[in-house]
């Protein structure tokens, strides 16, 4: 019982960060800077959580920001709550090619690694994680067990839920508030916050988007923000981007 609570709590921490983390603090927004290997270790917990191509991911996420609730967006609510939290993947109304990817992940694309797992932006990439995740899981069942492959398969399943209820929940009227007046729909949901250790806080992030940090007063708990501020205090991150200061967390 010991082995199956620890590896949950590994599994949801390790796939959690790598999503909250890796994809989009590190990745998509570039909210700090930290060693390639362990730029590489975050992002493999988003990845082994069937979170797909990296590139695929934040290329995605980047044009959400950049047409957020508008024609453009790729999981708008506005096109329904289903398509916002799941949809999108299986009828995307949004379709990049090469080139817009191109242009709009350069740092990506200059990376062997992430190429090499997006597989040339196709399908493939799916896949390829696919594939991965189950023999990663495969490896678990052999070397700790049933029991911890359970404690994994629910460990990785919080994360990757939340991450779907950010696109969707956080961004729907009757939830969470705001506290900043943005352009689009974000909330602040505290148990989306929970869930997915910290993006809940979504109406802040919007309205700072490479802020590392989230939860902005001391009631909006960013166990993510804990993880990075415990990196740098170990001297594995570094240029880490803040928010300036101002009326709504001046305080916090």
């Amino acid at each position: 019982m010991t082995t199956f609570f620890i590896v949950l709590l590994l599994s949801y921490l390790y796939h959690g960060f790598g999503i909250t983390i890796g994809y989009h603090r590190l990745l998509t927004h570039r909210s700090f800077k930290c060693p390639i290997w362990l730029e590489y270790l975050l992002v493999s917990g988003g990845y082994l959580c069937f979170e797909g191509s990296p590139l695929s991911w934040v290329t995605t996420h980047r044009v959400h920001h950049r047409y957020t609730d508008a024609s453009g967006d790729p999981h708008s609510p506005s096109d329904g709550l289903w398509h916002s939290f799941m949809g999108w993947l299986f009828a995307p109304r949004v379709r990049l090619t090469r080139q817009q990817v191109a242009q709009i992940s350069p740092d990506l694309c200059r990376d062997r690694v992430y190429r090499f797992l997006d597989m040339d932006y196709t399908k493939r990439h799916v896949l390829l994680c696919a594939v991965s995740c189950i023999a990663f899981r495969l490896v678990i069942f052999f070397a700790l067990g049933p029991s911890a492959l359970l404690a994994n398969l629910l460990g990785s399943m919080m994360p990757f839920v939340g991450a779907f209820l950010v696109n969707s929940a956080c961004h729907i009227e009757t939830f969470g508030y705001r506290t900043f007046e943005t352009e689009d729909s974000s909330r602040n949901v505290w148990w989306v916050g929970l869930i997915a250790l910290g993006e809940g806080w979504h109406n802040n992030h919007h309205a700072c988007p490479q802020s590392a940090r989230h939860g902005l007063k001391a009631m909006e708990p960013d166990i993510s923000w804990w993880a990075i501020s415990l990196l740098f205090w170990l001297g594995l991150a570094k240029n880490i981007r803040l928010p300036r200061k101002k009326e709504p967390w001046a305080a916090a």
